[in-house]
């Protein structure tokens, strides 16, 4: 196996995280316009796993304004059969430390309750931070639902972290 980089993307990652976005069934579609945004002004809470040059997966985050203490996971994938063990919650577990380190005491999600991967990922990450998870309805379905397409109602997910004296 080829060595893994974890680090923050640039913009010459946005395509390449839209093409994982497009090839996902569960991750809501956005134009490369947005991932270009990701890249650029929510780069620093982002993460992209890179071999030889190529991005193998993502993630998408921020910490709100409003909640500074807050770290709020929006998307991520991998490229299927990357051939890498433990490569997607490896990935998001280096972004949360290095959020921690930066006075994150929450990570958060907002998932689909039949959305296991992210579902197995966020109790995977509690475990390894020795966290407290809960769940509440964010958004119900009629809420983000329009016009003919449905939607899910949407469940967030948060990972209190152990506070440190």
């Amino acid at each position: 196996m080829k060595h893994v980089r974890f680090q923050s993307p640039d913009l010459s990652h946005a395509n390449a995280i839209a093409d994982l976005v497009q090839g996902s069934s569960r991750l809501d579609k956005n134009s490369n316009y947005t991932y270009a945004l990701w890249c650029t002004h929510f780069s620093s809470c982002s993460a992209v796993a890179v071999r030889d040059n190529e991005v193998i997966a993502f993630l998408t985050a921020f910490r709100s304004p409003e909640k500074p203490e807050s770290y709020f996971l929006w998307q991520t994938a991998t490229k299927p059969r990357h051939g890498v063990p433990a490569l997607g919650i490896d990935l998001v577990e280096f972004a949360v430390k290095r959020e921690i380190s930066r006075g994150a005491r929450f990570v958060e999600a907002s998932v689909d309750k039949e959305n296991k991967p992210i579902r197995m990922v966020m109790k995977t990450l509690c475990k390894r931070l020795s966290g407290h998870l809960s769940e509440e309805l964010l958004f119900p379905a009629e809420l983000v639902s329009s016009g003919d397409t449905e939607h899910h109602d949407e469940t967030l997910m948060r990972i209190s972290l152990p506070t440190t004296n």
